[in-house]
């Protein structure tokens, strides 16, 4: 149950949330060209007063583990007022069993049957709603489901059927898209949860594992059962708003190599006000190359 602390703290959040800044990062897809690492993964800063983007260094790079440039208009911001909240959109159940019936071609549980059983992956793909799409012959769709089973968003991903990894096109970037935008769904506003959160319920009261990668999250929960896994689907996915539904539960959080300082700091700021988050820092004191998942060590050791 929720502490008289913890549940002041989540109403001001709630409320905090219905701030918005006059200047803030924009949330369109559109990308510019970092001043630091000259890559097109640069988001600026929108300045919701004059409808513009501010001056092209501020902004955040995309590019968290390896360049981190971040520069907010601070000394800029004069005040917040209340803006109305988009209403959240939701997909329709119906297309994600759609998703979900053309098994044979999907690249993802190609490579997995590789390494487990039928069985177990038959499981898995049922128990995470692993989908399908043919958008790029084999893409996988990571549907994030939320706690009251209502399906939020679909990232779609392209992998190698033989390593597991993520392909890459020509220019080096990542085959990934969203389904709102492959069905371009122009009005779907997306408010994103945990990837696997439709797993946690009152009647489960597993420790719960958080991990970057939705594809690791699949893979531990086969190694690891005895865990609820779970998958931020971003660097900056771990906080408050994503972990706010499972504040009530143990957590035990795995950051990819090379990531452990900025998921303790963020895990120190969150048991603060009520959460019981603790960060594994295994892989921080291994050899392993930076990036290295969890996944990564324990499929190595199986085809060791």
């Amino acid at each position: 149950m929720f502490t008289n602390k913890t549940m002041n703290i989540v109403n001001i959040m709630n409320k905090i949330k219905m701030k918005q800044y006059r200047y803030f990062l924009d949330k369109s897809s559109k990308k510019f060209v970092c001043p630091k690492c000259q890559k097109r993964t640069f988001v600026k800063y929108y300045d919701f007063e004059t409808q513009g983007y501010l001056s092209d260094d501020f902004g955040r790079c995309d590019r968290e583990t390896n360049c981190r440039y971040h520069n907010s208009p601070k000394g800029l911001i004069c005040g917040a007022f209340e803006v109305k909240e988009a209403r959240q959109s939701y997909h329709d159940f119906d297309l994600v069993k759609k998703s979900c019936r053309n098994h044979k071609s999907n690249n993802l549980i190609k490579f997995l049957e590789t390494i487990f059983t039928i069985d177990e992956v038959r499981e898995v793909v049922s128990k995470y709603f692993i989908g399908t799409s043919m958008f790029w012959g084999g893409a996988t769709i990571f549907w994030q489901i939320d706690n009251e089973q209502k399906v939020r968003h679909g990232k779609v991903m392209l992998f190698n059927q033989n390593t597991g990894k993520r392909m890459k096109k020509e220019d080096g970037k990542a085959y990934i898209s969203s389904i709102r935008s492959l069905l371009k769904l122009k009005d779907f506003n997306i408010k994103q949860c945990l990837f696997g959160l439709h797993l946690v319920g009152e009647e489960n009261k597993k420790t719960i594992a958080i991990v970057e990668s939705e594809k690791t999250a699949i893979i531990m929960s086969i190694f690891k059962p005895e865990l609820i896994w779970l998958a931020t689907g971003m660097k900056s996915g771990f906080n408050f708003e994503l972990l706010k539904p499972i504040i009530k539960y143990k957590i035990v959080a795995f950051p990819d190599k090379c990531e452990y300082d900025d998921w303790l700091k963020k895990a120190i700021e969150l048991n603060n006000i009520g959460f019981k988050i603790i960060v594994n820092d295994w892989l921080e004191h291994t050899d392993f190359a930076k990036g290295t998942d969890l996944a990564d060590v324990y499929i190595n050791s199986l085809i060791d």
